[in-house]
């Protein structure tokens, strides 16, 4: 049985972290470093993990000043000495076989990604969604890739982080989405498993709750093209096609997202950057066999229709006025 390295950042979510880290410490899978990085936490955080530290000799907690959750991240990769990582966020929870059934799927498929389910909870436990993903196929089936970008709900081989040197790019909102669309377009063999044991809490002071879109956030504009320059400057792509609708689709939630009610500025500045990521990297995008609306791919009907609409939108240089429609 080889190791996993757990990744939590945390964030004054003295509310949630005890049981979010203590799902970790009761998993099946025992070979685990728990690594908890402390982004500056400044509601008692602290505190409760050195005591946590304390219980369990798997884990390891690193403190350091606030520097944004891509950043505690990165230094929990760099730290990390396991042959997979799994990221939690501090708020969350996973079941008991969380790790195990993730490790197990890796072994049996040989994959250097596995892509797992989620189940969306309020903070008493009650179930609002859940998200359980259909099969991989290369090159047919890679929807699930984009359809799951958190990589909260991933399991990957560690050695590709370095091997890539890929890591996340900070003070951006957004920062999953690169990260996801790199290793589904590079990684050689991809599993899914159809299960959903982490458990995404909802509650009054998550992100979800407090999003105000482009008012307070930044897109992952340097983090995406920084990404796609990577990945075709290393010409190592699965299938050209579903990275060109993994990108659509990220352009697509930017812009239908987090561009709603932008001010003149932003919204200038984002329809600009979707038109010249497109025209500059994905030439031939307007033909993309897989936009079609019956493509047959496991994909939601808003989903497909708004990538349409986003390629309608750039054809007739209409980004911006549409946009700014969008109240």
């Amino acid at each position: 049985m080889s190791m996993v390295s757990v990744i939590i950042p945390v964030y004054n979510t003295k509310l949630f972290v005890e049981k979010c880290i203590r799902s970790v410490m009761r998993q099946t899978h025992h070979d685990l470093e728990i690594l908890v990085i402390d982004d500056g936490s400044t509601d008692g955080c602290s505190e409760c993990l050195d005591l946590l530290a304390e219980e369990d000799r798997r884990i390891q907690v690193f403190h350091q000043e606030n520097a944004g959750v891509a950043v505690a991240r990165n230094r929990g990769i760099d730290a990390a000495t396991g042959e997979y990582l799994v990221f939690i966020d501090g708020d969350d929870y996973v079941g008991e076989r969380y790790i195990e059934a993730l490790y197990e799927c890796a072994e049996k498929n040989q994959a250097e990604l596995v892509i797992c389910g989620l189940t969306f909870v309020d903070e008493k436990e009650h179930i609002l969604k859940e998200i359980i993903p259909g099969p991989y196929i290369k090159g047919e089936h890679e929807e699930w890739t984009f359809r799951i970008s958190a990589v909260c709900s991933h399991l990957y081989r560690r050695e590709l982080w370095d091997r890539y040197h890929i890591r996340f790019y900070p003070g951006e909102r957004g920062e999953d989405m690169p990260i996801s669309l790199f290793f589904s377009t590079v990684c050689d063999r991809i599993a899914t498993l159809p299960k959903n044991d982490y458990f995404y809490v909802q509650h009054a002071s998550s992100a979800s709750h407090n999003f105000a879109g482009l008012k307070k956030y930044s897109p992952p504009y340097h983090a995406l093209e920084r990404v796609i320059i990577k990945i075709q400057t290393l010409n190592k792509i699965n299938c050209f096609e579903f990275y060109e609708l993994f990108v659509l689709r990220i352009l697509g939630t930017c812009y239908f997202t987090l561009g709603r009610g932008a001010s003149k500025q932003r919204a200038r500045e984002l329809s600009d950057y979707i038109s010249r990521i497109l025209r500059t990297y994905f030439k031939g995008f307007e033909k993309n066999s897989l936009t079609r609306l019956q493509s047959g791919l496991d994909i939601p009907f808003a989903q497909k229709l708004a990538v349409k609409v986003l390629i309608l939108l750039v054809r007739t240089n209409l980004l911006y006025p549409v946009l700014r429609l969008m109240r």
